[in-house]
């Protein structure tokens, strides 16, 4: 004779919400789609067997007075459905199948190392970039040969570009200082060489670069630093690592692109 308390791993004394809670995880652990094994089919008709007696209070009656030894006169008769193909449906069981999410996370597990590597990569880049910006900067002599307007809504700035290539805007009341054909001083950072200042060098006007990465939009490089250590040495949850990763990504993007924006 079958115990079917041992085949759900439970007490003869369980309660009906312990029987229904141990089918749901046998059931979840021996179901042929979740389980490979070539017991677990076996298995998993023995859960379900057990659980058909179990669910039933006048059938699991007569189960523990047979699993006792009593006498079956004193057993409580069965009632039966008229079908004999007839069998109590199981709680409702629904084979959990992956979330989307689930599979998002198991993503990001997957590549998190990538996305660590992305962290520490972009940390070098900051430090790279603010080590260069607290330097001191070189100087090269250059000759104004071209100067040209751009007005945006109230504010205006002007164009310069040198004998050599190099091109930057400066504010118009700046420009005043300057005209084509003088002689000027570019103050460059000494590794990436972005222009910082210029000076007129009769006049010794000096003029800062507003629209540089070492202007207006040094925050960048900041902003970069603090996710990247963030992105690189926190080690908790996988969802923040990976997700920081991305991001850092998309920040040394932009770092690039205002390392050359006074070129545009």
């Amino acid at each position: 004779m079958k115990n079917y308390y041992f085949i759900l791993e439970i007490n003869i004394y369980a309660q009906e919400s312990d029987i229904k809670k141990a089918y749901r995880k046998l059931a979840l652990k021996y179901h042929p789609d979740k389980n490979s094994s070539p017991t677990a089919e076996t298995i998993f008709k023995e859960v379900n067997e057990a659980y058909e007696v179990l669910s039933d209070p006048q059938r699991k009656l007569a189960y523990d007075h047979l699993l006792m030894g009593m006498p079956a006169a004193i057993v409580s008769p069965v009632k039966t459905h008229r079908d004999p193909r007839y069998r109590p449906k199981p709680p409702d069981f629904v084979f959990e199948r992956t979330s989307k999410r689930q599979e998002i996370l198991a993503f990001m597990e997957k590549n998190l190392m990538y996305a660590v590597w992305i962290s520490r990569v972009t940390l070098i880049c900051a430090l790279l970039v603010l080590s260069d910006y607290a330097m001191k900067p070189a100087k090269q002599t250059q000759q104004i040969i071209e100067m040209n307007s751009n007005y945006s809504g109230s504010n205006s700035s002007i164009k310069i570009q040198v004998n050599d290539g190099i091109s930057f805007s400066i504010s118009g009341r700046d420009a005043r200082e300057f005209e084509v054909g003088s002689t000027i001083v570019i103050y460059t950072s000494p590794w990436l060489s972005v222009p910082v200042k210029i000076e007129n060098d009769r006049t010794h006007y000096i003029s800062k670069l507003a629209v540089s990465i070492y202007g207006n939009f040094i925050f960048m490089p900041l902003v970069l630093l603090l996710t990247s250590l963030i992105g690189a040495f926190y080690k908790q949850g996988i969802e923040l690592q990976f997700n920081l990763g991305i991001m850092n990504f998309l920040l040394l993007v932009f770092n690039f692109i205002f390392l050359h924006i006074n070129q545009f």
